[in-house]
């Protein structure tokens, strides 16, 4: 599998145990802009890989610093005007937010260190469905096109070397080192 896909696959495996009320996650591919075209099952989380900038760090394993953008969508006709008398539910999009967002923020896999949220905004463009865009950057270790030949494998085996007790110098204390005020 490649790097982003194993990558995705964390992301997604953590969004689905730890946040049970999302029905859908997927690649984003503009899917809430094609609402007329597309049904999105909500509430969803959509993912993409925005720039990556990879450097070569030795034997063919690469490092990628970039950006996962995470976009949380749901549905809500409740209205969160002050003095709404549904203004309570139509808040509740807040709450699924901090979930995703507590879920991700410095979570961390196999091949990409921890996720650091660097900014959130709010989507306008969706009539009743409520957009919030996270993005998150990470670097990415890609190891796929490592060459093993060139590596030397090593089996450590530690080194205990154990202290007789009967062998240690005594601690000598002089009554001439303490204080007593009375």
């Amino acid at each position: 599998m490649s790097i982003k896909g194993i990558v995705y696959k964390e992301i997604t495996n953590r969004l689905e145990t730890l946040i049970t009320e999302l029905i859908y996650i997927d690649k984003d591919r503009g899917q809430f802009e094609k609402e007329n075209v597309l049904l999105v099952p909500k509430p969803a989380v959509l993912i993409a890989f925005l720039r990556f900038e990879w450097s070569e760090i030795g034997n063919g394993v690469k490092e990628g610093k970039g950006t996962i953008r995470v976009r949380v969508g749901c549905e809500n006709y409740a209205e969160s005007y002050s003095g709404s008398i549904d203004q309570d539910k139509a808040l509740e999009f807040f709450d699924l937010n901090e979930k995703v967002d507590t879920a991700l923020d410095g979570f961390y896999g196999t091949k990409f260190s921890e996720l650091i949220k660097t900014a959130d905004e709010d989507d306008l463009d969706h009539k009743n469905v409520i957009v919030t865009v996270y993005e998150y950057e990470t670097t990415i270790t890609d190891d796929t096109k490592a060459d093993c030949s060139k590596m030397v494998k090593v089996e450590a085996e530690p080194i205990v070397k154990y202290i007789q007790k009967e062998n240690l110098p005594e601690r000598q204390v002089n009554d001439s080192d303490f204080i007593v005020n009375m």
